[in-house]
């Protein structure tokens, strides 16, 4: 019995060295020859050993136990057995130019050359303009028509004009908040009639500090001693009207508040207000022909209640230009005195920086993608 015990862990010990060894090779190759024979197998009741050459599974699925050994067979197990990890199939990588920030990187210089490359071609339309408009101004004044064509008025932008006449301070405009040299103000817009007729237009006589006008809402009006009297003769220029950005608010005429300049809406207003009736019925020497962006400001005036024809008032914008210096100016400011504005084009032209910005960045996000692609093929 005792050698029988023996020659069962013998063969227990040649099972698991052929399972290890392989499955190509059979048990009775795998036992010693010193210590088991064939006659051995013969001796053992109810164990036989394999008539034919047995397939042992690999390692990590060959599993054999005493109990089954000892019963004279053995078993494959197919599970795989508690704390036993299985190595992992290595899974194909992404290609490197297929990764997305692979791809958005290279999409990126690309896209900040070209803005560069759009404010190079801003940069030259800006400098062609300022050199338009300083050429307009340094042309000598021009005399406003008795009869005005608003159609082509916008040729004549950025032109000094030279108008004579009065002022109707009874309908002055305050147009703002602005600020200038760090104090804040309104712009005031005033009537002007001229001596040669035709209408009145609009004039910017310039920036006044809000401290010194006196009033509210639409009773406001300047202190007497800025108020001009009598006949004059001054320099103005017809500036640029550019539509206001969706940031600004409406005007209220109503409650006398002007955010922006609008010539229509404001010669509509002091029109009415003045009270203009049947525009143009009574004057057959004006043939003032209205553009299409003016063509209902100027139908609203002829629909307006009594006074005379001669209040009306045109939707031409002038602004007063004040050739004096940087402490003359100062001085008006603080007496409550309109200062005009200068002679001088104010245009921001900052396109160069944009440029630079761009193409800088266009520049450091292509070193990038170079040192990506680099790594990417190493």
């Amino acid at each position: 019995m005792k050698g029988t015990h023996s020659l069962h862990r013998a063969l227990v010990g040649a099972f698991s060295k052929a399972a290890t060894a392989g499955p190509s090779r059979s048990i009775a190759r795998a036992l010693p020859s010193t210590t088991v024979s064939r006659h051995s197998f013969s001796n053992l009741p109810n164990f036989a050993a394999p008539a034919t050459r047995a397939r042992i599974a690999p390692p990590a699925r060959l599993f054999i136990t005493s109990s089954r050994c000892s019963q004279g067979r053995y078993e494959e197990y197919t599970d795989v057995p508690e704390g036993y990890t299985k190595p992992q199939s290595s899974r194909s990588q992404r290609p490197w130019y297929k990764s997305p920030a692979t791809l958005i990187l290279g999409f990126i210089p690309i896209f900040t050359f070209g803005l560069g490359y759009w404010q190079i071609k801003r940069l030259k339309w800006k400098v062609s303009l300022i050199e338009e408009l300083e050429d307009k101004l340094s042309r000598d004044p021009l005399r406003l028509p008795r009869n005005i064509n608003m159609d082509v008025l916008p040729e004549f932008d950025f032109r000094l004009v030279l108008v004579k006449g009065t002022f109707d301070h009874s309908r002055t405009m305050f147009v703002g908040p602005r600020v200038r040299d760090g104090v804040i103000g309104y712009h005031v817009v005033v009537p002007f009639r001229r001596s040669e007729g035709g209408g009145m237009v609009l004039v910017n006589r310039g920036f006044v500090d809000e401290k010194k006008i006196l009033g509210q809402g639409e009773g406001r009006r300047l202190k007497d001693e800025a108020i001009v009297d009598g006949q004059t003769e001054f320099v103005t220029l017809l500036p640029r009207i550019y539509p206001p950005n969706a940031f600004t608010p409406k005007n209220v005429p109503e409650k006398g508040s002007w955010f922006h300049v609008n010539p229509a809406q404001m010669a509509e207003w002091v029109s009415g207000k003045a009270g203009v009736e049947a525009l143009g019925l009574t004057d057959k020497e004006d043939h003032y022909t209205p553009s299409a962006g003016v063509a209902e400001s100027v139908k609203g005036m002829l629909n307006g209640k009594g006074g005379r024809e001669s209040e009306r008032v045109l939707p031409v914008y002038l602004e007063e230009v004040f050739d004096g210096n940087v402490g003359e100016a100062a001085t008006k400011v603080a007496q409550g005195i309109p200062v005009g504005r200068a002679a001088t084009i104010e245009l921001r032209n900052q396109h160069a920086v944009y440029a630079a910005t761009w193409f800088s960045l266009s520049a450091c996000t292509a070193v990038m993608f170079g040192l990506l692609v680099r790594r990417g093929r190493g």
